[in-house]
């Protein structure tokens, strides 16, 4: 099941957002940490939202879930965004990486968003310094952090750019085990499109990568080049009635799956991420929120109502237990008034220790506790 967009994923959604540049950043959302929405607007188009999953996809989508109060982070992008216009949207090379740049007037702005690992969102001025980021991280080889230049991580071949060379090279030095394993790791097309490549190239999957012949390294090149320049047809796959992934053209690997089409890829993805899969976890909505503290509350209320049925049960029981035994409390109240008149507290206790009713005496508070019956 698909969670994470891959590096030819991103490459065909890219495709249908090019058609955003020269829109207007109109306002932005978040939904906690999980997700930013950027609503643009574009003359004689209208409005159009922006969905992020940080780390996991992007696209188009038809509505929004976002909190009530929106996150520092979030007001930070509305502080360097809003108003200023999308100037272009890239993808660097084959990184599943994407580079939107701002402009306003004299000043740029750039939001870099990552789709690998836990992914993040990384806001930076013209000269790509970092200015904030949904994440803070310090790796070996870079740091994501306030006024850090911000870097990527490259992948070795760019495999929008691949030739012969490079994929000798690759295969020739791949500590992979297997063919489809090396495509989709070092090569970085993920697991699913590997799997089409070695179809398409009619090679065993399994192939050691040191092992592929040139007449092979052709095929598979071939298989790549197919695969980029293929005619878009987005669908979303299902086997035994559950989505298990969304893809932006045909593939031979889905053959006998199951497919819902859609007009573009956009749109598979909004409803395969919103509806199918359901990944992001969401923060409880406004009127979820209205909701859940009337239920606290009358939870709350029963609590207190039983608690407080409970006290009169408790007092209707000590006050039987006083009527039945009022001659008695009456007479051992009269004694003890009396002795408090001679005697301290503390020699009234000692006089009443071993009594056969009276089962303890309070000195700092003159009170007395008293044995009637099986109750006291």
């Amino acid at each position: 099941m698909k969670t994470q967009l891959a590096s030819l994923d991103i490459h065909f959604v890219l495709k249908e957002l090019k058609n955003l540049e020269g829109s207007k950043a109109d306002r932005i959302y978040n939904n906690g940490k999980e997700e930013i929405y950027i609503q643009l607007y574009q003359s004689n188009v209208g409005k159009k939202l922006l969905r992020v999953i940080v780390g996991k996809a992007i696209f188009l989508s038809s509505e929004k879930d976002v909190d009530e109060k929106p996150s520092g982070f979030c007001m930070g992008l509305r502080k360097n965004l809003e108003g200023k216009f999308l100037d272009s949207v890239k993808q660097p090379e084959s990184e599943r990486i994407l580079k939107f740049v701002f402009k306003a007037k004299d000043e740029t702005k750039k939001l870099y968003l990552e789709f690998f690992g836990k992914g993040n969102v990384i806001l930076c001025n013209n000269d790509d310094i970092i200015v904030d980021c949904s994440i803070k991280h310090k790796f070996k080889d870079r740091a994501i952090v306030p006024k850090e230049k911000y870097k990527y991580p490259h992948m070795e071949y760019n495999v929008f750019d691949l030739n012969k060379n490079n994929l000798i090279d690759l295969l020739k030095n791949s500590k992979k085990d297997k063919i489809v394993t090396s495509l989709a790791v070092e090569l970085g097309l993920g697991g699913v499109y590997s799997e089409e490549i070695c179809l398409l190239s009619d090679i065993n999957k399994d192939t050691i990568p040191k092992k592929i012949n040139d007449d092979e390294i052709k095929k598979i090149i071939n298989s790549i080049k197919k695969i980029i320049k293929n005619k878009k047809n987005s669908t979303i796959i299902y086997k035994n009635k559950e989505a298990v992934d969304v893809v932006p053209i045909d593939l031979e690997f889905y053959k006998e799956y199951e497919k819902k089409k859609f007009s573009d890829f956009n749109e598979a993805l909004d409803e395969y991420f919103t509806k199918e899969l359901k990944i992001v976890k969401k923060g409880e909505s406004t009127y979820e929120k209205k909701i859940n503290e009337l239920k606290r509350i009358i939870e709350e209320q029963k609590a207190t109502i039983k608690n407080m049925k409970n006290k009169e049960t408790e007092n209707r029981k000590k006050a039987e237990m006083i009527y039945n035994n009022y001659q008695q409390i009456k007479e051992i109240l009269d004694e003890i008034n009396k002795a408090s008149k001679k005697y301290s507290w503390e020699d009234i206790k000692k006089k009443l220790k071993g009594h056969k009713v009276v089962k303890d005496v309070d000195v700092k508070e003159k009170k007395f506790v008293i044995y009637a019956g099986e109750n006291s």
